[in-house]
């Protein structure tokens, strides 16, 4: 049983995303860091050295430890599935980190085998708990554009020297491209303000990364039942990175720019409309600091504590894989897909 005061967490994959959730756990200072494993030895050995734990040499020093109650998967996508599995099998809590496996088969292995063991699953979607994407879905819900009518969303960047031959480009170990790589992440966002969609369209294009046979661009539109519309580009070659939602209501608009880093400071604009031709009055919010990281790892543990499903739980995962193993489907066969 895990801990009210704290978790005793393992981590698989000591990559980038795997050395963020070790960061954190240690910043927060409620939980221990007790084992790393990566299949590169001497990364799990970096990752240890500056956060804390025990670098071990198999996934199963991990999954078997008893005294460990809380796995992050933080590996390519071709592995994740299997993992959780084993970890929801040993009855861990599990933060996946996206897509949650290659495909929505795989996604839904995942969370069928938590629902039924009861233990706590989640998606890492930590683009929800960005300042500016949580502040837009508090206006949404609160009247202050109006109804929602529409989204649409850009998320792209520029990639690197040799970027095509990298694992997200690599079908057997990502499972796809771009729009499984950062396109989830929109439509997980598309789905926590519009809910479900009926029908969409995909174009995924191979434009510039030649080396690869996967998508390094795609373009979506999708349509709920009650006729609401969300767009949205995913991209590798915007060269210059970029964030960017727009969410319009009756009555007004929100506009989130950037996230941090490299894709500029975060902010969000809300523009409330008074009269047709009259320009809306806007005010602006800006965010210096990127804290999503802690704030979903704080959801996490307290949706543990607590019983009850984080924001971007299992099922959310399962169901953003969906759509887009779905979306796949309809840029192969050209044709507008039902969900």
């Amino acid at each position: 049983m895990t801990s009210k005061k704290h978790m005793n967490v393992g981590i698989i994959g000591a990559g980038y995303i795997g050395t963020k959730r070790a960061e954190v756990i240690r910043n927060l200072k409620k939980d221990k860091l007790v084992s790393v494993f990566d299949i590169d030895f001497d990364k799990s050995v970096a990752l240890v050295e500056k956060f804390g734990g025990l670098a071990v040499r198999s996934k199963n020093d991990i999954l078997n430890d008893k005294n460990i109650d809380t796995v992050i998967i933080a590996t390519w996508n071709s592995a994740a599935a299997q993992l959780c599995l084993e970890a929801i099998r040993n009855k861990k809590n599990v933060l996946c980190e996206k897509p949650m496996g290659i495909n929505y088969q795989e996604a839904k292995k995942v969370y069928t085998a938590a629902k039924k063991s009861g233990v706590t699953l989640k998606a890492g979607f930590n683009h929800r708990f960005h300042n500016a994407v949580r502040k837009a879905r508090e206006l949404v819900k609160s009247g202050a554009i109006g109804e929602l009518m529409y989204m649409r969303a850009v998320y792209g960047q520029g990639g690197r020297k040799g970027y095509d031959l990298e694992w997200r480009m690599n079908k057997k170990l990502s499972g796809g491209g771009e729009l499984l790589d950062q396109g989830v992440h929109l439509l997980d966002l598309f789905r926590w303000f519009m809910g479900e969609f009926k029908e969409g369209v995909a174009f995924c294009e191979n434009t510039f990364w030649d080396k690869s046979k996967l998508e390094d661009n795609a373009f979506c539109t999708l349509r709920t039942r009650d006729g609401k519309v969300a767009q949205m580009q995913v991209s590798i070659t915007q060269w210059k990175n970029k964030f960017s939602i727009d969410i319009f209501g009756k009555k007004g608009y929100v506009n989130i720019e950037g996230k941090g880093g490299s894709y500029g400071q975060e902010k969000l604009i809300i523009g409330r409309r008074k009269k047709l031709g009259v320009r809306p009055v806007e005010q602006e919010f800006l965010y210096d600091k990127d804290t999503s990281w802690q704030e979903e790892w704080k959801n996490f543990r307290n949706a543990i504590a607590k019983k009850i499903q984080p924001i971007g739980n299992g099922y959310d995962g399962m169901m953003a894989n969906k759509l887009v193993t779905d979306l796949y489907a309809s840029s192969k066969n050209k044709k507008i897909v039902k969900f």
